[in-house]
This record gives structure tokens, C-alpha cells and sequence, in this order.
């Protein structure tokens, strides 16, 4: 976006742009005589329910984000040669700090966050039900698809270096569904007496690029597109899915981190039981298994090969996390029990 392309949507904000640098393929920072703001063009297909979020902070006086500056006409977004876009005021962002401090503050103000906006939401007997069972379902054929394919390798004299690899990782995978299964079977029979459970806006792609320091220090969370109402266990799966997605490490910064949310907005035992279930799933493992022979045409040997290492890569992280959890979890349980 050049600076003659993008002056006539910066009158709608009575700004009048001096120069202009880049930031990314949808983002730009323009510097005015009223300060520096960024300019981001939205996808096309971007969130409907993002608006609504930044009215439902604004309700609930929720006020450590990253504000949208109004055009003339009182409008938080700005349609212009058939594209939408928002402009926001620019934080310095030069708070020189270790990368565990900023994801301590970024979670603390998650917590603030999910605690501002939760509410209530009805649920049935029978929606539990159907969620569990539905779901019980789908993993044990996940379970048998991947069994079947192991046996179908031990037929052969030669293996792929993926069905190796497949057949190497099937023990541990099966382990991790079974483990999936039972936590499941907890939420289940938690809820069983619950007639209601807890929504709150959750910020959909939390990331410590989207915490923001201005000029005194003080942290601001930014970029709300995949905000949504949903479970408050969301924004923590979320993340630890992409962050796990690396080489194979022990990310105690991680567990550190998911206890400084516990602290602000703790999770329910149902909701712990829930959250444990669905991050122990190892859905991408399954998913390279089920589609390999559909996508034979599709991706070279090496290239499957290479999907499959990262994604046992990204469950033995997530699996460390969840290890780590439950043990701590449990312990408080029998200090619980032992004090009453």
C-alpha cells in the first residue's frame, strides 16, 4: 500500500499523512502530524463477530487492548476500494524485558480478560451426552484406522521410510487416545449434575507478538480478528498447539505460564478434565495417517515424511504439558482430600 493509494481513506480520519513504512503484506504504519497509527487491511473472509467483540470490552470496562481509532462516521472499520480495513493508534513497544516477563504479563491479562467478559450458559444432560459420546466415537475410529494401517505395513517386507515411521509411533499414539478418552469421561461425569457452563471472549490467536507496551510500560493486548465467545479453555489450547509445533523441547516456561493464568481465572474441574482431553489428542498424527494413501499423487515421500516427524514432534511437547498438568493436578487433589 503506497502512500497516494491510501490518502484518500486517511481523510475519513481527518489524518494527514507525512510518510509511511510497511510493517507486513496487510499491515502499515503511517506517521502523521498527530503521531503514528497502524493501518491493517482485513482478509476477506475475516471475522464477523470482531466489532461486536471490541463493544463487548468497551461493556464490560475492560480496557488493557489496543483501542480502534472511529472514522467520520463513527464507524471502527473503513470500507475502501473493496476491501476493509482499521486504523489503531502505535505503541512503542521498546519495553526491554526476558521473553518469560512478557508471557507472565500477557496471561495475567488473559485471565483479567476471560474474568471481565465471562457468562452463563445453559447446557443439557443430553447435550453432554451426545458431545461425549460423539466424540468417544470419532476417536476410536481414529484408533482403529490407525491400527488397521499398522497391520497392513506388518504384511509388507519393505517399508516406506513414513510407514516406518507410522507403524514406530502407533504405541505411544494409541496411549495418548486412551488418555484422551478417560479425561473425557471425567468432563462427562462431572457434568452430569452441572446445568450451566462458562463462556467467555476468548482472543482466538494469543501470541506475545500481540502484547504491546506504550510509552510508560504499561502492556495492552492487540488484535481481537478471531475473538469469540467460546470456552475459556480455548485460548490456552490454542496456543500451546502452535507454540508445540517446533523441534522436540521441554517447555516448562509453558506449564510456568498456564499457572499464572490459573491464578488470575482458574479452570473448573470440568473444565481442566476437558482442556487436558482435547490438547492429549493427537489429531494431527491421526489426520497424516488417515489421508497418506489419498495424497500418494499429491506430496512426494520425503515431504509426508517430513509432516509426520513434525507433527510426533508437536505431540511429544504437547504430551510433556499435559504430563507435567496432570501431576500437578492430582497432587492438589490429594492435598485436598488429606485436609479434609
Amino acid at each position: 500500500m503506497s502512500l497516494s493509494e491510501i490518502r484518500p481513506l486517511l481523510h475519513d480520519y481527518n489524518l494527514s499523512p507525512e510518510y509511511t513504512e510497511g510493517l507486513s503484506k496487510k499491515a502499515i504504519k503511517i506517521y502523521t502530524d498527530t503521531g503514528p497509527f497502524v493501518l491493517k487491511k482485513l482478509s476477506k473472509g475475516f471475522n464477523p463477530y470482531f466489532v461486536d467483540s471490541l463493544r463487548i470490552l468497551k461493556d464490560n470496562k475492560y480496557s488493557h487492548h489496543v483501542p480502534l481509532v472511529s472514522n467520520n462516521q463513527q464507524q471502527l472499520l473503513s470500507y475502501y476500494k473493496g476491501d476493509y480495513y482499521y486504523l489503531m493508534p502505535w505503541l512503542s513497544n521498546e519495553q526491554e524485558e526476558e521473553r518469560d516477563a512478557r508471557h507472565q504479563y500477557l496471561f495475567k491479562e488473559v485471565a483479567t480478560l476471560h474474568k471481565k467478559t465471562e457468562k452463563k450458559l445453559d447446557i443439557s444432560t443430553k447435550d453432554v451426552s451426545n458431545h461425549y459420546e460423539e466424540t468417544v466415537k470419532r476417536w476410536d475410529q481414529a484408533k482403529e484406522m490407525y491400527e488397521a494401517f499398522v497391520e497392513q505395513c506388518e504384511q509388507k517386507i519393505y517399508l516406506s521410510p513414513f510407514e516406518l515411521q507410522a507403524v514406530t509411533y502407533y504405541t505411544e499414539v494409541s496411549r495418548a487416545i486412551d488418555f484422551s478418552k478417560k479425561k473425557l469421561e471425567e468432563w462427562s461425569n462431572l457434568m452430569e449434575e452441572e446445568k450451566s457452563t462458562r463462556v467467555v471472549l476468548i482472543h482466538g490467536k494469543i501470541s506475545a507478538r500481540h502484547f504491546l507496551y506504550d510509552d510508560d510500560g504499561n502492556g495492552y493486548i492487540t488484535n481481537f480478528e478471531r475473538s469469540k465467545y467460546a470456552s475459556p479453555i480455548d485460548d490456552f489450547l490454542l496456543f500451546m498447539n502452535r507454540t508445540a509445533t517446533t523441534y522436540p523441547i521441554q517447555s516448562d516456561d509453558c506449564v510456568n505460564w498456564f499457572y499464572t493464568y490459573q491464578k488470575g481465572y482458574p479452570y473448573t474441574a470440568e473444565e481442566m478434565s476437558l482442556f487436558l482431553s482435547y490438547l492429549a489428542y493427537p489429531d494431527r498424527v491421526c489426520h497424516l495417517i488417515k489421508t497418506y494413501n489419498k495424497e500418494k499423487k499429491k506430496r512426494s515421500e520425503l515431504d509426508r515424511n517430513k509432516q509426520l516427524v513434525k507433527a510426533y514432534w508437536q505431540f511429544k511437547n504437547v504430551e510433556y504439558f499435559v504430563m507435567k498438568v496432570s501431576e500437578i493436578e492430582e497432587k492438589k487433589k490429594m492435598e485436598a482430600e488429606e485436609q479434609s
